[in-house]
């Protein structure tokens, strides 16, 4: 079985910033945030061992460590300062999904990103998954399952966890929503396009908003009515809007996605739509890359201080933007970069490839700091 690893800064503060984890994001226009000072010498990091590979961010709970891991389908709860594991449940597939939570009930989504019927066409109908695919909750405090979920294709994106309920996009082209208490089917928001890692952000009007493919489009949907308000198409993208989490600011919602370009290259794209409507207000062009972009290799945007910053996999690197009018702000070769950037008090923080820590100061785009892990 693989052995994975856990890197923490052991001088971060980790609390909750909400009462509880009920979203992939802390609030609609920005990741998790911890308090973190780092001035401090390069001994004071912590490698965590894992039972595998972790895919997911892991999630807080009463100071603890919710980790999934991707191979084994693993979920532990590990405590940070002594690195004892505190409980661990096994998932029947992997776990891409970060592990939520409200109360002591945990919710985690699973499943692969075997093609399963679109290995015999791309019709309206195919399902994405091997259909080993769901969402399991577990109570946090015994370890014990309270629930699983079967869905036909995969649920790799994080579920969300609104007014006691739950709700998973999947595989199967469609939102499954769940009775938080125990799992039981309480409606289903058929979308027609699957959604792979596009994780629901919810904004603070209750909106839902994520990335389809297959055909490529973007939802937003309204928990109340169990309906679709509007679908954005973008016929000409290739990839990347359904593997990239939302981020929600006033009126507009960001994300991005991968097109082909005349010259047999691909250039990735960043693209702000109308909260109301779904019309695009404004798009750029993040660069270009000579060969296809990978499947879930981000691109995930995050929104602070009016300013939009989103990682490219095609130019490898990260960039800034004016969140009102889409003027580039300023541009960094960062390298390789998978998770969504986290933004606190004027930095910018995110993890390349290469296991290394970027700071950069959000006005400028100065380089900080870079700690290798």
């Amino acid at each position: 079985m693989p052995i994975g690893s856990l890197i923490v800064l052991s001088l971060m503060t980790l609390k909750p910033a909400v009462a509880d984890r009920v979203q992939y994001r802390t609030s609609a226009d920005r990741n998790a945030n911890l308090d973190t000072q780092l001035d401090a010498p390069t001994d004071r990091v912590t490698r965590l061992d894992t039972t595998g590979e972790g895919h997911a961010t892991p999630t807080d709970f009463a100071g603890d460590l919710l980790i999934g891991s991707h191979g084994s389908g693993t979920l532990e709860r590990v405590d940070p300062a002594s690195h004892a594991t505190l409980l661990r449940h096994r998932a029947p597939n992997r776990v891409h999904s970060a592990l939520v939570w409200q109360g002591d009930i945990g919710v985690v989504g699973y499943g692969d990103r075997c093609c399963g019927s679109l290995t015999v066409g791309d019709v309206a109908n195919a399902i994405h998954g091997s259909g080993k695919g769901g969402l399991l909750a577990i109570d946090l405090e015994s370890g014990k399952q309270r629930w699983q979920y079967r869905a036909s294709g995969e649920s790799m994106p994080t579920p969300i966890l609104h007014a006691g309920e739950v709700y998973a996009a999947s595989g199967d082209r469609a939102i499954h929503v769940l009775s938080l208490d125990d799992g039981r089917q309480t409606g289903l928001i058929k979308l027609g396009s699957f959604v792979s890692l596009s994780s629901p952000t919810l904004d603070d009007q209750g909106q839902l908003f994520m990335g389809g493919a297959r055909p490529y489009r973007f939802f937003r949907v309204d928990p109340a009515t169990r309906s679709i308000v509007w679908m954005a198409e973008f016929p000409d993208l290739v990839s990347g809007l359904d593997d990239v989490s939302p981020a929600v600011e006033g009126d507009l919602v960001v994300t991005t996605g991968v097109s082909p370009t005349s010259n047999e290259g691909f250039e990735h794209r960043l693209f702000a739509l109308d909260v109301q409507t779904g019309e695009r207000r404004w798009e750029t062009s993040l660069g270009e890359s000579g060969g296809p972009v990978m499947n879930s290799s981000s691109g995930a945007p995050t929104i602070a201080e009016e300013r939009v910053v989103v990682a490219s996999p095609a130019s490898h690197t990260l960039q800034t933007f004016d969140l009102r009018t889409g003027r580039r702000l300023w541009r960094l070769d960062s390298g390789s970069i998978q998770a969504a950037p986290v933004i606190d008090d004027d930095k910018v923080y995110v993890t390349t490839d290469m296991g290394e820590l970027l700071v950069v100061d959000l006005s400028s785009g100065r380089e900080m700091r870079r700690l290798a892990l």
